[in-house]
């Protein structure tokens, strides 16, 4: 475990997240911290963990430097932390005993929340999770560390058209969040075998997935490229749900649609969301299909009317 090394694990989680008690006994979040941790593993591979994990138990390790391996040691404490207390905070509302679930409050000086008060601290807990995670990623991106390039989601990104995540929020704003665009990686990979590649045809895809885009094919891969994004979010939020969108984008949508405020976002809701999500990226499809067909077209650069020359007694037709 990547906690408690030197029984100070309830001091470390207040140092990373800033609203947990130092006097808590660690033991009591300790197994939402290893279920935690094996979430994390899993999201950003074993190897890049188990290096984080060996340098932190290593007598190298100090956490007042600032080399590689302690920002990561720092930034996956910090992401396992930030979802274990997501979890955490969400089952210890009632306390679990002999005689049942209680509630308990000193009535004089404590209340119990509103449930609304619940759950406006429930997302606000769950989007500094994910602020986290996304500063975790964006440390991984930038710090160059090997077992990050070789990790299946970067090898899974290199077989995308879509790199980086500049080049998706120029077709669909997803408020700067690495969690968002990495989630979205799979299904990107989905959208240009399902729907791109019949439209470009077998040997074109493949020049695309290349990465080497000849001139003829310019055009049809920045369509394709106006495609992928749209269709990935679409395929995300029917598979999942529309909260894995950013908040901000949520409650942007919600509001324009009369949307729950602060509370679960109706069906109907989602279905207006995806009805003008789909009609976009039909759009940028019929775009593609167009541009495909006027490669393949060999009368393209055909003069549909003869330039005639005006100081000349005839002319053609």
């Amino acid at each position: 475990m990547i906690f408690n090394k030197d029984n100070n694990g309830a001091e470390e989680i207040q140092t990373l997240v800033g609203i947990y008690f130092q006097s808590n006994d660690f033991g009591v979040i300790e197994s939402e911290i290893k279920s935690a941790s094996l979430t994390i593993r899993r999201l950003i591979d074993t190897p890049i963990f188990e290096r984080a994990e060996n340098h932190y138990h290593s007598a190298a390790y100090d956490d007042q430097k600032e080399d590689v391996d302690t920002q990561l040691v720092k930034n996956v404490q910090a992401t396992i932390a930030q979802l274990a207390m997501v979890r955490f905070y969400q089952q210890n509302i009632l306390s679990h005993e002999d005689g049942g679930r209680k509630v308990k409050i000193h009535e004089e000086s404590e209340k119990m929340p509103w449930q609304w008060q619940y759950d406006r601290d429930d997302q606000a807990l769950l989007d500094k999770y994910y602020r986290t995670l996304d500063e975790l990623y964006n440390f991984l991106e930038e710090s160059g560390i090997e077992e990050w390039k070789a990790s299946p989601l970067r090898q899974k990104l290199a077989e995308c058209f879509i790199k980086d995540i500049d080049a998706f929020q120029s077709v669909f704003p997803i408020e700067d969040s690495s969690r968002m665009f990495y989630l979205l990686v799979p299904f990107m990979l989905e959208v240009q075998e399902r729907v791109i590649r019949p439209i470009v045809g077998e040997e074109a895809f493949e020049q695309m997935k290349s990465g080497t885009i000849p001139e003829k094919l310019s055009e049809q891969f920045a369509a394709a490229k106006l495609c992928i994004p749209l269709y990935a979010i679409i395929t995300a939020v029917k598979r999942m749900s529309v909260k894995v969108l950013p908040s901000m984008i949520v409650r942007r949508f919600s509001d324009s649609f009369q949307g729950g405020r602060g509370g679960d976002i109706d069906d109907s809701t989602t279905r207006k969301f995806l009805h003008t999500l789909q009609q976009e990226a039909l759009d940028a499809k019929t775009e593609l299909q167009k541009a495909v067909t006027d490669r393949r077209n060999p009368a393209r650069d055909v003069a549909l009317i003869p330039n005639n020359d005006p100081t000349k007694k005839f002319c053609s037709t």
